[in-house]
C-alpha cells in the first residue's frame, strides 16, 4: 500500500471516529434523564471535538450551544429566549452572549417606532 493511500485511510478513520463521537455526545446532551453536569461536559466536548477535527456542529445541537462559553443553552435554566418581530433572541445566562436568529437583515426588520 502506498504512502498516500495509508494517509487517506487514516484520515477517513479519524473522521469516522470523530463523527461517532459527535453523535454520542449530542445524544448525551439531548438526553434529559442525564445529570446536568454530564450534559454540560458533553456540550463542551462536542464543540472541542468538532473544532479539532474541522467538522461542523450537528444541526440539531447547533442553536443550543453558546458560542461564547460553550455552555448548553436550556431555555429558562441557562438561557433566556425572546421572540421579537419574528426573530428569536437567545441570551446565555452564563456569559451574557446574545444570539439573534431569523428576521432577516436589519433593514428588513420593523422599525421600533411602528
Amino acid at each position: 500500500m502506498g504512502r498516500n493511500k495509508g494517509r487517506a485511510k487514516a484520515k477517513r478513520q479519524r473522521r469516522e471516529k470523530a463523527l461517532d463521537a459527535q453523535n454520542h455526545l449530542s445524544s448525551v446532551m439531548s438526553d434529559v434523564s442525564m445529570p446536568m453536569i454530564a450534559r454540560r461536559n458533553a456540550a463542551k466536548h462536542l464543540v472541542r471535538t468538532s473544532r479539532r477535527n474541522r467538522l461542523p456542529l450537528p444541526i440539531t445541537q447547533r442553536h443550543w450551544i453558546c458560542r461564547g462559553c460553550t455552555a448548553i443553552l436550556i431555555p429558562g435554566v441557562s438561557a433566556r429566549v425572546r421572540i421579537r418581530d419574528g426573530q428569536r433572541i437567545t441570551t446565555c445566562l452564563d456569559c451574557g452572549r446574545i444570539r439573534r436568529l431569523g428576521g432577516g437583515p436589519k433593514y428588513h426588520r420593523r422599525s421600533s417606532d411602528d
